[in-house]
């Protein structure tokens, strides 16, 4: 039933950074992708071999190629880069092609000049389809320090009697301006309205610009070079949980999802097999940095199960009932994980790790009410404590602690009873007959989204999670 590689043997998703030295493309790559010093470990400073393959110890879902800028007065490298481009497009696999390229400026000053004249060619290349339809995703780097410019410009006799949110506002509506004529024009002029633009910051505070930028590079990737590869596009990247649900949603169509309620695919298997097919997709979607595979390990996977069963004691509230989604409830698990993290004592779990108390999962599949509804409750349950884990490691390395915090706050918050009282109510309102793959896979779908959290939500989810020490590990 498992396969070793995702879609159409695509296992990374394959970049271009252009840039000159300095304009911040390691730190973009680093933060985007959640590594350590991607572009400075595969070459010195101001060097660059674009068929050069980079390939994180940290993250290898993606494959980077670096290029320097378009220099004033050299414009052979546009024949460089159109010719890897064009090298990349007539690639017969989809793992060998390029599937997205950045190019990358820092936001000039008023008055300077963003594109060179090798930039303005590669653009007018771009815009003539001379380049295929490979996705170029302009990036304005360092927005961080051009908010600060634009703050110091403020005349201070405008800001009084303002509150402090009409300040950002200010500031910002104030920077787009600026940022319109100094960027947006300039670009517009030689690609057109198609080459689309992100302004990111590499800084935690704005951690919600490299998602979008994610998000655009997606959406493009999707549309001019194949579904399979914005999918891992969305798995490559670590700034954009609302990306992982929905990568692991598309995973779930093509694969196993909509065949719960036939059953067909898990026919004379056991639960317990079933279910490691289904956690197994799931977790490579939200691709941690994981060496030790805790993710992988049986002990993880029985706290997973163990919770779905001691959840298992039917709705103790009306499932329609409104209840408070996003911020809020993240926040509850926020304020749960801020009293369990203390660094003295280990984390004591309310469910038993390292055996399996549900016999159920040994029992072969075959489709009930109760077996559809455990299914569903594994399946967003693992979910919904990978986005808590997202939140409290924060890229690093995984350790067992952590892990456990995650699954211990998840439990403890109001989110785990309000995801289990939706699924019964789900069952008492539809027949078995009734629940055909389609509602099934809807089902799943809607609980996944309506618990989702965005990238813009994060820092502020963060703020009140203290930093959890993953040197020092523990067992299960």
């Amino acid at each position: 039933m498992y396969s070793s590689t995702l879609h159409r043997g695509l296992t990374r998703f394959r970049i271009l950074v252009i840039g000159k030295t300095g304009v911040g493309k390691s730190s973009l790559i680093n933060r985007a992708f959640g590594v350590h010093d991607a572009i400075a470990s595969t070459h010195k400073p101001g060097e660059a071999d674009i068929d050069h393959e980079f390939i994180s110890p940290q993250n290898n879902r993606f494959v980077l190629h670096d290029s320097k800028g378009f220099e004033p007065g050299e414009e052979g490298n546009v024949n460089i880069v159109r010719g890897f481009i064009e090298r990349r497009r007539n690639m017969a696999a989809l793992k060998d092609k390029l599937h997205a390229v950045w190019l990358c400026f820092e936001i000039p000053r008023a008055g300077g000049r963003l594109l060179e004249t090798g930039t303005e060619d590669f653009l007018t290349l771009k815009r003539a389809g001379k380049l295929g339809n490979i996705p170029v995703v302009v990036v304005f780097t360092k927005y961080d320090r051009f908010i600060n410019r634009v703050n110091r410009t403020l005349d201070e006799s405008s800001l009084v009697g303002l509150s402090p949110n009409a300040v950002k506002e200010l500031i910002k509506n104030k920077a787009n301006a600026e940022l319109k004529e100094i960027c947006i024009g300039p670009l517009e002029k030689y690609a057109g309205s198609d080459v689309p633009h992100a302004t990111v910051s590499s800084t935690v505070e704005h951690e919600e610009t490299l998602a979008r930028l994610i998000q655009i590079t997606e959406e493009r990737v999707c549309k001019h070079v194949a579904t399979e590869a914005s999918v891992m596009t969305s798995i490559a990247q670590r700034v954009d949980p609302a990306l992982k649900f929905k990568a692991s949603i598309d995973v779930g169509k093509r694969r196993y999802w909509k065949a719960l309620a036939s059953c067909a695919a898990f026919q004379d298997r056991t639960t317990w097999d079933c279910l490691r097919v289904l956690h197994t997709d799931i977790v490579r979607v939200w691709n941690f940095h994981d060496p030790h595979g805790y993710l992988y390990s049986d002990d993880f996977r029985k706290l997973v199960v163990n919770m779905v069963d001691k959840l298992d004691i039917g709705p103790t509230t009306n499932p329609d009932r409104t209840v408070a989604i996003g911020l809020s409830t993240v926040g509850a698990v926020a304020g749960i994980v801020a009293v369990l993290a203390g660094p003295a004592a280990p984390i004591v779990l309310p469910i038993v790790a390292g055996v399996v108390v549900a016999k159920w999962v040994y029992d072969v599949y075959k489709l009930s009410g109760v077996v559809l509804q455990r299914f569903i409750a594994y399946i967003v349950d693992l979910t919904l404590v990978l986005q808590t884990l997202y939140l409290v490691s924060d890229g690093q390395e995984l350790s067992r602690r952590v892990i456990k915090l995650a699954v211990a706050s998840y439990y403890a918050s109001p989110t785990s009873g309000e995801v289990h009282n939706r699924i019964q109510g789900y069952d008492r309102k539809m027949t078995l007959l009734e629940r055909a793959d389609r509602d099934t896979l809807d089902k799943i779908i809607e609980l996944m989204e309506l618990y989702s959290i965005d990238a813009k939500e994060i820092s502020a989810v963060r703020a009140q999670i203290p930093i959890v020490e993953s040197v020092s590990d523990e067992p299960w």
